[in-house]
């Protein structure tokens, strides 16, 4: 078996990891892109590094974020850049590196962490399971009504509003769970390019109602993001896409879930696709369950959880978690009485899924991902889940 160590990755490594990325994800950096993307690991990013004597054989960086669970934002490591040699590859250096990352991130005080896999079977072997999906729609700019609204629509950049624009976001991020709460950094670098047109839709009073991030390709209108809190400015935003219709022959808008738009287009049979995003796994039970805000009942509620996970093993316990008045006010780790409202007994893939509510507990009991017993309250009279959804990449 091949000895390797596990090491947290310095400005000295940084020529390896860019290396190793370039060769990984099949692209070149230009010296400028490198000075660049080495000031970013130094500033933001932890990167573990598995090596082979001196060797970095594979690599995987953490991304500190905050996101929103309703109104309350948690810390959450973002994986991301995770690679390895062709040479150095199933000899088990990604597990190691996942294993160590998940330590790293509790740690940091880092209650969630999230991904995009190139391949989900491989990561929820690891805890992880599919929390987010993107939704696009298809259409063109005749199957668009035309809409007479009092309001308008103003072309601004970042820097001009950025106040109002990271407010219009930040109020449509609490609606749904796992949204990141973007600093200005994120929205200069990540969100908005140089190729990207903001749209804000303010009433006739002059307040912000919504917006949109779009960029054109050829004759394709590509809405990036679709923000709106009226009708007004929803008709509003939607008349904007339709006043392309001598510039382009097709849009697609990625939406939020749960959308009811388009009932209401002048052509509602357009094509829709739901696919799986990221995935998320609880890296800190105890400390995630503490700031839980999907838990509505005003009377005090006891919930033990019978809670299985391999490769976080300080959450394998039953967890006897209480709530009163919304908030939970204690958390106790092997507990052993059943004197309890409910008992939720899964493995973490269950839980992410139940607590993050990608999956009802309905679908969960059905196909054998999870165990109840409800034996004086119900999961349903006791909890509302924000739908996840995530608007960003990385």
């Amino acid at each position: 078996m091949i000895d390797f160590k596990i090491r947290n990755l310095t400005e000295k490594h940084f020529d390896q990891v860019l290396s190793l990325g370039e060769y990984a994800f099949k692209y070149t950096l230009t010296e400028e892109e490198k000075q660049k993307r080495k000031k970013v690991m130094k500033e933001r990013q932890i990167i573990l590094g598995s090596f082979i004597d001196d060797q970095l054989a594979a690599k995987l960086h953490i991304l500190p974020f905050q996101v929103f669970l309703g109104a309350n934002k948690l810390e959450l490591g973002g994986i991301a850049g995770v690679a390895t040699w062709p040479e150095f590859r199933r000899a088990g250096h990604v597990n190691q590196l996942l294993t160590q990352s998940f330590i790293k991130m509790k740690e940091q005080g880092y209650t969630l962490s999230m991904l995009h896999p190139f391949f989900i079977p491989f990561y929820r072997n690891f805890g992880y399971e599919v929390t987010n999906y993107t939704y696009k729609y298809e259409m063109t700019p005749e199957d668009i009504l035309t809409y007479q609204t009092t309001g308008f629509c103003k072309r601004v950049t970042f820097e001009e509003e950025k106040t109002k624009l990271k407010a219009l976001y930040q109020n449509e991020a609490i609606r749904y769970g796992l949204m990141l709460n973007r600093d200005d950094w994120w929205w200069e670098n990540r969100v908005i390019s140089h190729h990207n047109t903001i749209i804000i839709y303010y009433n006739q009073t002059g307040e912000t109602m919504g917006y949109l991030i779009a960029c054109i390709n050829k004759s394709h209108l590509h809405i990036e993001e679709f923000v709106y809190h009226s009708l007004d400015a929803c008709h509003g935003l939607f008349q904007w896409m339709k006043n392309h219709d001598s510039m382009v022959d097709s849009i697609t808008l990625v939406a939020q879930p749960n959308q009811s738009f388009v009932f209401h287009l002048n052509n509602p049979r357009i094509p829709l696709t739901k696919q799986a995003y990221f995935m998320s796994r609880i890296i800190d039970f105890a400390g995630f369950i503490k700031n839980y805000p999907y838990i509505t009942s005003i009377k005090k509620v006891r919930l033990l959880f019978r809670l299985k996970d391999i490769h976080a093993p300080w959450n394998t316990a039953d967890w006897l978690v209480t709530f009163e008045n919304q908030t939970c006010t204690q958390v106790e780790k092997d507990h052993q009485s059943t004197d309890v409202d409910m008992i939720i007994e899964g493995d973490i893939n269950a839980i992410n899924a139940l607590l993050l509510g990608s999956e009802t507990l309905d679908n969960l009991l059905y196909f054998g991902n999870i165990q109840v017993e409800e034996k004086t309250m119900k999961w349903k009279e006791i909890s509302k889940i924000c739908t996840p959804h995530l608007s960003d990449y990385f």
